[in-house]
């Protein structure tokens, strides 16, 4: 993966994240990778989308891949995944982009969403739907068919629906 560029930009708080990025211009595509992946998930659709003449974004959450992991891990929500993305794109001067994200990544970009909808340009959201934060989270899986992936860890998981 030579094409694609990797660097590291600070958050708010200090932490470094890594991100990987290919392409250039105005047209942004941040993708967000879900669990328990890195950046790397992306590869083949950053290429693409630079082919097509898009600027693909992908970063590792904090305490993924090659980021700092968080003062104090218990503690991490997703508005601060969402902090994060924000700032990724203020490090890389982007005032807007589009957001694709899948699985553990969706929780973040709804965040993201709804905490700075005027850095968003649209979403698109891969294997679970968009929820809102807060008790309905829960609710909405439990509609899903029994079979779907994401209801098996949702007792497990239910406490990063918040």
């Amino acid at each position: 993966m030579d094409l694609i560029e990797h660097k590291f930009v600070e958050t708010n708080g200090g932490l470094k994240l890594h991100v990987a990025q290919i392409g250039t211009g105005d047209k942004v595509v941040l993708l967000l990778h879900g669990f328990p992946e890195i950046w790397y998930s992306w590869r083949h659709q950053m290429l693409a989308l630079a082919g097509a003449g898009y600027r693909a974004i992908a970063p590792d959450y904090r305490g993924y891949g090659l980021s700092d992991p968080p003062p104090k891990p218990d503690e991490a929500t997703f508005i601060d995944f969402a902090a994060d993305v924000a700032a990724v794109l203020d490090s890389l001067q982007i005032p807007k982009a589009a957001v694709v994200a899948k699985d553990f990544g969706v929780y973040v970009a709804s965040r993201f969403a709804l905490l700075y909808p005027e850095r968003l340009q649209g979403m698109v959201t891969l294997g679970i739907p968009f929820t809102p934060p807060g008790p309905g989270a829960s609710a909405i899986l439990a509609l899903l068919h029994e079979g779907f992936y994401a209801r098996r860890w949702m007792v497990t998981a239910s406490f990063y629906l918040t």
